[in-house]
């Protein structure tokens, strides 16, 4: 059994559970639907996999009984999914970047970039995180272990988020600026129409793009957040005073860990433009479905009762008797004006009642 109270494994292993289920969803969707296979999409599912790693993590150390040897391992995990989910991030703001800022550059550059970005995230995240491991055995109280945690809070936190702030104030500056040319051209009587168009149809695009980047600066926001109680004790140990952080920040570290790998797939449901409309398109179709089957249930039982048999029969039979051809609808109502809407109304209600 595990170190730790049931009070803590419960929740945890439930909020782990979600974490893993939705990634996974994530990664369905984007392999599933043909249009959802793009560039920005392939860095989702790459941080997608990270948070599945953390969910899998968590779900490991706070319900499994670890040895030395699996703690270590532990800490490797912890430490792999930091690093990916940081540079992933980093990685699709770039996507964005380009997209927005230099957006004539985008189809040259970003193939080229995500062949080899994403071999290359996981490969250095990989051995950084192995590092202590295999170079001092895990043992934390040497020096250079302090120089590793130091310099890897600063390459893998520190260096990230100033690359990513700095690419969404470009990308914002830029809106910004095509929504001001826009709204001038569109004011002015001297400006071409197919200026305005154009002008028009740019600007609605960039918006477009703004707003996916939005959804990744948010994203981005959350994983620094959920890992700060693990960069506050970090720190504390480098300096020689972990006593300094109270003890419930520690307890509640594995609680924002989850959150912050939860929150992503949400965000992709209600703020990324192709996920919602990949979303409402799934649940159209199984309501439409839902509709069919209801409707298809119900006329048998209809059918079948003993009162329409009857009926059934009787007009059979006249049939037989009465070779009369069929006249389209269209063809009474150019004979009868009126199409006796009052006799069929009549009979619709007397079927209703029957039934």
């Amino acid at each position: 059994m595990s170190d730790f109270s049931t009070e803590v494994m419960v929740p945890l292993s439930i909020i782990s559970f979600l974490v893993v289920t939705t990634n996974i969803a994530v990664c369905l969707l984007v392999f599933k639907i043909k249009n959802m296979r793009t560039y920005t999409n392939g860095f989702v599912v790459s941080l997608a996999l990270s948070d599945i790693l953390t969910g899998v993590t968590l779900i490991i150390q706070y319900t499994i009984e670890l040895h030395y040897q699996s703690r270590i391992a532990i800490n490797i995990l912890y430490a792999l999914v930091l690093f990916c989910g940081v540079w992933n991030i980093c990685a699709v703001t770039y996507d964005r970047y380009l997209a927005v800022v230099r957006p004539f550059s985008y189809r040259t550059v970003i193939p080229k970039f995500f062949k080899i970005s994403l071999p290359l995230i996981w490969t250095l995240s990989l051995t950084i995180a192995s590092l202590p491991a295999f170079a001092w055995k895990g043992n934390i109280n040497l020096l250079i272990n302090k120089v590793y945690i130091f310099f890897t809070f600063f390459f893998c936190a520190v260096l990230p988020f100033t690359i990513i702030i700095y690419a969404n104030l470009r990308i914002f500056m830029t809106v910004r600026k095509c929504v001001k040319k826009e709204r001038e051209l569109s004011i002015s009587t001297e400006a071409p129409r197919q200026d305005v168009k154009d002008s028009k149809h740019r600007a609605k695009k960039i918006s477009t793009e703004a707003k996916v980047a939005k959804v990744f600066a948010i994203a981005a926001s959350m994983l620094i957040l959920s890992w700060f109680p693990v960069f506050i004790h970090s720190g504390a140990f480098v300096f020689n005073n972990p006593g300094i952080v109270p003890k419930e920040i520690l307890n509640i570290s594995p609680f924002t860990i989850a959150l912050g790998s939860l929150v992503n797939p949400i965000l992709y449901s209600f703020m990324k433009p192709d996920f919602r409309h990949a979303i409402e398109k799934i649940l159209r179709r199984r309501g439409g479905n839902d509709i069919r089957f209801h409707r298809s249930s119900f006329l048998p039982s209809f059918v079948g009762s003993e009162s329409n048999a009857f009926f059934s029969e009787k007009n059979n039979n006249k049939n037989k008797n009465n070779s009369i051809p069929r006249r389209s609808w269209a063809s009474i109502c150019n004979n009868d004006t009126t199409c006796r809407l009052e006799s069929q109304s009549k009979n619709l209600l007397s079927v209703e009642s029957a039934i």
